[in-house]
């Protein structure tokens, strides 16, 4: 495998940025060139594109799996075009896969392509995955559901501030929460692009667990489970600990088979 750091132009942010991926690489120079499955991993709230790599055996599981894996960093976002700030939902929704397809051997197909995430990430896969259904086959959350968590971003800084008035107004992410769950109905209403999604929280999970849970009914709530939609407690807790227990489990459910069975 190889891992890549890489700092590009984002049109859309109007900034550079930078971004994290992990790359099978093809032993044998002669081979048929290939364009390999790939995973945009999505990083939680206060972290960055680089903590996958620093807290988990990321790189590994991808080896055993056979994918790439392209992380982004998306700041205190929400993975949403702030009302404040930048267009990260646009970004990593729409240039984010045409730019790394252009830099790397990555599939377009939607079969191979999937979006997961943990806390944060787990919300803005979910909501990316379920706006553009076209693109991913799989959709993977990890301590997180549909609807983002009011806790943290709704606590006010030393200036009076919240994240939450920064990135979605005064009522602004009422509106993505409502927006989220039809787009999840739009899609079953039209047979169309429908992507297969899982979710798994910590039974001991002081901070989304309610969350998970609302998404767990809410896309249980679907007559023919249309979503092939997969929802698991193990014990654990908010932290990374259990991503990097779970992550694989996302793999697994999104078809790559592993090599080994040593996670």
């Amino acid at each position: 495998m190889a891992l890549i750091r890489i700092g590009f132009f984002s049109t859309v942010l109007g900034m550079c940025t930078s971004c994290d991926v992990i790359l099978p690489q093809q032993t044998d120079a002669d081979a048929p060139a290939r364009e390999f499955p790939v995973m945009y991993l999505l990083h939680n709230l206060t972290k960055s594109h680089s903590t996958w790599q620093r807290m988990t055996c990321i790189e590994r599981y991808a080896l055993n799996h056979g994918v790439a894996v392209v992380m982004p960093d998306a700041q205190l976002s929400s993975y949403a075009d702030m009302v404040h700030g930048g267009k990260f939902f646009t970004y990593i929704a729409d240039e984010l896969p045409g730019l790394m397809r252009s830099f790397f051997p990555l599939s377009s197909r939607r079969e191979d392509t999937f979006i997961c995430g943990a806390s944060m990430g787990g919300y803005g896969a979910l909501k990316i995955g379920l706006s553009r259904p076209e693109q991913y086959g799989a959709i993977g959350s990890l301590s997180s559901g549909y609807t983002s968590y009011r806790g943290y971003i709704s606590r006010p800084d030393d200036r009076g501030i919240t994240l939450q008035s920064l990135t979605f107004g005064e009522t602004g992410l009422d509106e993505e929460d409502v927006e989220t769950a039809e787009k999840a109905r739009a899609i079953v209403r039209s047979g169309k692009n429908i992507p297969r999604i899982f979710i798994t929280c910590g039974s001991s999970d002081p901070i989304l667990l309610d969350n998970a849970r609302e998404a767990r009914d809410f896309f249980s709530s679907f007559e023919g489970n249309p979503f092939d939609f997969q929802y698991t407690e193990h014990p654990g807790s908010h932290n990374w600990s259990f991503w990097d227990a779970h992550i694989c489990d996302f793999l697994r459910y999104a078809g790559l088979n592993p090599r080994e069975h040593y996670c």
